[in-house]
């Protein structure tokens, strides 16, 4: 009875070891994604995108290097951008990793009809710099509330995220 007491312990040992040796090895190849800066931007545009998944249906496509002033809370005014600046860290050796960047948001309700409180588009990770954020463009987006932006892989488990407080209002007169 011993012998077999035994056995079966050293089987649960094996298996125990195995399966952990193989999430390491699967965690080895998973990329961590920092964030390097966050806040208030300004980058220049460079043309833009369909992307049905937000509220404008369209995705502005920038070029750094993107000016930071760090901050979490956000004035929302027509043409205010806010975002992070994030990076692969730690696997340099990825030229690129496909992510989704999700914005969670208070309800947008545009013209159209369509009620949102997450908006999405694809993109991708690397070893540089990359950037992922928000412009003010449409009165309908002025929305007070806590905003995140996740980045997410493929699966849509959520790599990393920063959180944002909106206010809607008290815009500088231009």
């Amino acid at each position: 009875m011993a012998a077999l007491y035994r056995a079966r312990c050293l089987a649960l040992l094996i298996i125990s070891i195995v399966g952990s040796t193989a999430s390491t090895l699967a965690g080895e190849v998973q990329a961590e994604i920092e964030i390097v800066d966050w806040g208030l931007t300004s980058a220049k545009e460079v043309g833009s995108e369909a992307s049905p998944d937000t509220p404008t249906g369209l995705n502005r496509l920038v070029e750094g290097p993107v000016n930071v002033i760090r901050t979490t809370k956000i004035h929302a005014c027509i043409g205010t951008s806010f975002g992070i600046l994030y990076r692969i860290a730690g696997m340099e050796h990825l030229n690129v990793l496909p992510i989704t960047v999700v914005v969670l948001h208070p309800l947008i309700r545009t013209p159209d009809g369509r009620s949102m409180q997450k908006s999405s588009w694809p993109d991708s990770a690397a070893p540089q710099q990359r950037y992922a954020g928000w412009v003010f463009e449409e009165n309908f987006e002025l929305v007070s509330g806590p905003w995140t932006i996740s980045l997410r892989d493929k699966s849509g488990e959520e790599l990393i995220s920063k959180n944002f407080d909106v206010i809607a209002g008290n815009c500088p007169i231009s």
